[in-house]
């Protein structure tokens, strides 16, 4: 099997909720003995915002990747037969992260994409920290899909949902307030809403497996696994 670099960490909670996925999802796809039905894998934690900001702490437009992101990517490259990125924003220095690696990443962004346009999704929500990532909105746009995106009124209290999640105090209010980001998309409505920060899923619980959401982090892992036991390319 290949062996999975994971550029993780901007959540801890999300990445270590990445980490069970595949763990879950390689006892449903590999033919289990003891610990050997799994993938091999190295996990960075990184702990720091995924992107530059300014004195002022808030990202620096348009956005740029953080280049300690991208030293941590060249070390991973090193072990690794592949990357992953478990965290939306980050993939704004996709290719940085590629090159630095010298080794396929698996776009988080792209495989979203394709899923929802294989689900044939023409109008869809895309929910995230300080708005619909961008990252996505372009990918979907390319597939002449459209975004719609929340208001200021419920975009607040989803990012501060999101920053109790990271910090590890999110409670009950955090949870409604994710609930009713999704819901406003859905009066719009929209096809479906893809949950485009990593924390989203952890907020909903158990309402982000609806049918008509799509999370990045579940398809990612999904794919990292297929990969990993596959025709995925060797490490020298």
């Amino acid at each position: 099997m290949k062996r999975i670099g994971v550029l993780g960490g901007i959540s801890p909670q999300a990445t270590m909720d990445f980490e069970a996925r595949v763990h879950r999802i390689s006892q449903e796809l590999i033919s289990q003995d003891l610990n050997r039905g799994y993938p091999p894998m190295v996990v960075w934690y990184h702990r720091q915002p995924p992107v530059r900001l300014d004195a002022d702490g808030r990202a620096i437009m348009p956005m740029e990747v953080d280049p300690a992101l991208v030293e941590a990517a060249a070390w991973l490259g090193n072990m690794t037969d592949f990357l992953v990125i478990p965290c939306n924003a980050a993939h704004v220095g996709l290719d940085a992260i590629q090159k630095a690696a010298g080794r396929p990443v698996l776009s988080m962004i792209e495989i979203t994409a394709d899923e929802v346009a294989r689900r044939g999704w023409r109008r869809t929500g895309v929910l995230g920290f300080a708005g619909s990532p961008q990252p996505h909105v372009d990918a979907l746009g390319r597939r002449g899909i459209r975004c719609e995106g929340v208001d200021q009124t419920a975009q607040a209290p989803l990012d501060a949902g999101i920053r109790a999640v990271a910090e590890g105090r999110n409670g009950a209010a955090d949870a409604r307030a994710a609930l009713t980001a999704v819901d406003r998309l859905r009066a719009l409505p929209v096809d479906g809403v893809v949950l485009g920060c990593t924390e989203i899923p952890l907020l909903l619980g158990e309402d982000a497996e609806a049918k008509d959401l799509v999370s990045p982090a579940a398809l990612l892992a999904e794919a990292a696994v297929r990969m990993a036991i596959g025709n995925g390319p060797d490490r020298p």
